[in-house]
């Protein structure tokens, strides 16, 4: 599915809830925005994988099944990590509810989204991109739907979508957050005590967890394990010749709870899963 860029025909002035602002799904290249993007916007990745960086330091891994919201005006760059091809599917949005619509479908800002599938999402995406080139003033208010029925479904297929955030955006505590969970993605690799991430960012720990939980829907503590996960799977598909036992170590868990813990979350062993996505197993 190769969708260009197409930027909404319908009038931008109008005072809808949630409105197209453009759309497209394609080979994404290296992209830099020093000042954010004008709108909020939706990511899905279908296939490879990439990297989104913040102003902060932080950092997000995006493969295939995962999606990612951004609020307008967030300085950020992005950018494929191998000559595989990284196909995003993007959307940007607005409308006078439009933070609303995204936080009441608990979707949370600035997070990888796993999701569970991309099919409806990319048929979805595929009717929007076809209507966003129609010129007829009176099918703004079919998109607008559409554009919902789409956040929906992205909520409907989110393994990792967080409650809506009881930290109010740009305080002292969402800040910390952002810094706790930037520093769990850049050393989930190390041996790290919530206590000590706790302290790091100025937060008792009891305090610490009940906002982290509030705000990402999930403990410090799973959220973690998410990363730790997900890494694995990258490798486990971008790395064949690594093996189990290599990948446990690599993110310091001991390699029979590595295992317990993927075949938890995605529904298989390891092993079975790198011969799914590679196609291994259809070799023999």
């Amino acid at each position: 599915m190769l969708l260009p860029f197409r930027l909404s025909s319908y009038p931008q002035n109008e005072r809808r809830p949630l409105t197209l602002y453009n759309i497209g799904c394609h080979g994404q290249h290296h992209v830099l925005r020093p000042s954010g993007y004008l709108v909020p916007q939706c990511f899905v990745v279908f296939e490879g994988t990439g990297r989104v960086d913040f102003k902060d330091g932080s950092h997000l891994l995006l493969g295939a099944r995962d999606a990612l919201l951004l609020p307008k005006g967030l300085a950020h760059e992005y950018y494929p990590l191998s000559d595989s091809p990284w196909l995003v599917g993007y959307i940007g949005f607005k409308g006078t509810a439009a933070d609303e619509i995204v936080s009441g479908c608990g979707l949370p800002l600035c997070t990888v989204i796993r999701l569970k599938d991309t099919r409806l999402l990319r048929i979805q995406l595929e009717a929007l991109w076809e209507m966003a080139d129609q010129p007829d003033p009176l099918q703004a208010a079919v998109t607008s739907t559409k554009l919902y029925e789409f956040m929906l479904q992205l909520s409907e297929q989110a393994e990792t979508a967080a409650a809506t955030s009881a930290v109010p955006h740009g305080t002292p505590a969402e800040e910390a957050l952002r810094q706790a969970a930037g520093y769990m993605q850049e050393h989930y690799s190390e041996p790290l005590l919530m206590s000590n991430i706790a302290h790091a960012v100025g937060y008792s720990v009891q305090h610490f967890q009940r906002i982290f939980r509030e705000a990402y829907g999930v403990t410090p503590h799973a959220y973690l394990q998410r990363i730790r996960l997900r890494q694995a799977s990258l490798w486990l598909e971008g790395e064949p010749g690594l093996s189990i036992k290599e990948i446990a170590g690599r993110l310091g868990l001991e390699p029979n709870y590595f295992v317990r813990a993927f075949k938890k979350a995605y529904g298989v062993a390891p092993g079975i899963y790198r011969d799914q996505v590679t196609g291994a197993a259809d070799d023999r």
